[in-house]
């Protein structure tokens, strides 16, 4: 913790620590500029000298600056201080951590948990339709607010912090929430924060973890190796429907778990509206149209407390016994009073499962005269976008009579390779049954082209040397001219050399008679 430094980047004026991890810590500040509180998280002197590292904190900063929701805390201001210490201003939630709220109190109530986790959720769903991984989703990283909300934060931290298991304290800290695939360092997507979340849906309804162990990799192996307990094995009050979808969140194999968040929502709000989950079986199916998902903009409404569901009248009470028998006339008039509350209790119910998307100034006579099965033959289209992989797509399409189309893949710059960033029809859009939704599969983000060099000009031929003229030969020096007494001479001299030669000859042959 810093102690003699109080302004940091001459601008925010430390006032107390709050808390930090192994990467970072953080201090409630205020904003002189202006004159605010804010929470500065502030990068520790180890990350500081690593380029790398600080240049993923900043992108990824600046990622997280982009996401805007009220279930996120938001980000104000980054930058390095005069001596070079990388900090984030953000947003201050002043009540405290999800954990401290468990520690204090134990497990949550089903419902104030349910409501928990759709924030969560929605938090989550806004984070991966902008392609941000969270990657450390844990009771710690959700703030409470003074009105019993909750923020997520540490958007962006915790992926500049992915790294293999042993490098830091920060990962293994968190060992007790990571997926099977991040603990086995395999490439994680938006499954793997759903897995995190159901880790803190099963502490947010037990009190405690799914797993213990002795040290953060041994915890680790655990989410790899072992399956989890169930949520009602601990605490007995946890409903059927939260523990499947707890169970479903902690599924080892990321397709088995929900192919997005907002498919976790709505499971989410079926529970609370006391309706089947989606995917419990097929008769649910076959007997009763699921109700359409809330659109995104009531989603993003749930923390405002909006998307209440109007209550169902209970059903008339038994007369009691021994009661005092009424005359013919009462009893007719209590059975059509009856008949007109059946009658009523049917209007309520079909309102209340034909969701929101009606319009609200069609009259009465309208929406009576308009025949059930004719609502039916309709269906509202899913969103898709988000959703991990094809057979996500399908699923959700499944629930809603709705059948996958086109799939085309394209490359997409905030969305994560293998999740749908399109579809056509758009979500919320009433369709017949049967219609095919097309959809569009992110390939990750495009390549960076890389300037092609220009082909090197290819050299001038050298130009021809000129013909060098050849020299004439040099003419042979005139031979000395002959005088005339000089041949004569030269004949004489031969002539004399031809009569020795005979003479010789001739004295050969009489020596050799002479000795004959």
């Amino acid at each position: 913790m810093l102690v003699q430094r109080t302004v940091i980047d001459n601008r925010y004026t430390l006032i107390e620590p709050l808390g930090g991890g192994g990467m970072a810590e953080v201090y409630l500040a205020h904003d002189e500029v202006l004159d605010r509180d804010v929470a500065l998280k502030i990068l520790r002197n180890q990350y500081a000298n690593d380029e790398e590292f600080v240049e993923r904190f900043r992108r990824e900063a600046q990622s997280a600056a982009r996401l805007s929701h009220p279930s996120i805390v938001s980000i104000y201001d980054r930058g390095r201080s005069e001596d070079g210490a990388y900090y984030i201003a953000m947003e201050h939630v002043s009540r405290g951590t999800l954990k401290e709220r468990i520690k204090r109190d134990g497990a949550l109530a089903p419902d104030i948990a349910v409501g928990v986790a759709l924030q969560i959720s929605d938090a989550l769903q806004v984070a991966h339709e902008s392609g941000v991984i969270h990657r450390d989703i844990k009771p710690q990283n959700v703030l409470v607010t003074k009105t019993g909300d909750v923020k997520v934060t540490d958007f962006g931290i915790a992926r500049a912090a992915s790294s293999p298991l042993t490098q830091t304290s920060a990962v293994l800290g968190t060992a007790g929430y990571m997926s099977p695939e991040q603990a086995m360092g395999e490439p994680v997507g938006p499954q793997s924060d759903l897995y995190s979340l159901g880790v803190v849906l099963f502490e947010m309804l037990t009190g405690t973890l799914p797993y213990d162990a002795e040290s953060p990799i041994s915890l680790a192996m655990k989410h790899v190796n072992e399956p989890p307990r169930s949520p009602r094995e601990v605490n007995p009050d946890v409903p059927e429907p939260l523990d499947a979808i707890t169970l479903k969140l902690l599924a080892k194999n990321p397709e088995d778990r929900y192919a997005s968040a907002t498919q976790l929502a709505d499971d989410l709000e079926r529970v609370r509206s006391g309706l089947p989950l989606a995917a419990t079986g097929t008769e649910k199916t076959a007997q009763m149209a699921a109700p359409p998902p809330p659109s995104p903009k009531t989603r993003r409404e749930r923390t405002a407390k909006t998307a209440v569901r109007p209550p169902v009248a209970p059903p008339p009470r038994a007369p009691r016994r021994g009661g005092r028998r009424g005359s013919p006339s009462r009893a007719l008039a209590a059975l059509f009073f009856g008949l007109v509350l059946l009658a009523g209790l049917a209007w309520a119910l079909t309102s209340f499962l034909s969701g929101p998307g009606e319009s609200e100034d069609q009259s009465g006579a309208n929406q009576s005269e308009t025949p059930v099965a004719e609502e039916s033959d309709t269906a509202p289209v899913p969103n898709l976008v988000g959703v991990y992989n094809t057979q996500g797509a399908v699923d959700a399409l499944a629930a809603e009579g709705l059948v996958l189309g086109e799939v085309s893949e394209a490359p997409n710059d905030t969305i994560f390779a293998g999740v749908v960033s399109e579809q056509d029809p758009a979500a919320g859009e009433e369709v017949e049954s049967g219609t095919l939704v097309n959809v569009v599969v992110s390939t990750g983000q495009a390549p960076t082209p890389q300037p092609v060099p220009a082909p090197a000009p290819a050299p001038a031929p050298a130009p021809a040397p000129a013909p060098q003229p050849v020299p004439a030969p040099a003419p042979a020096p005139p031979a000395p001219a002959v005088e005339q007494g000089d041949l004569e001479e030269a004949a004489g001299d031969r002539e004399e050399a031809r009569e020795e030669r005979q003479e010789e000859r001739r004295d050969a042959k009489e020596d050799k008679k002479g000795k004959g």
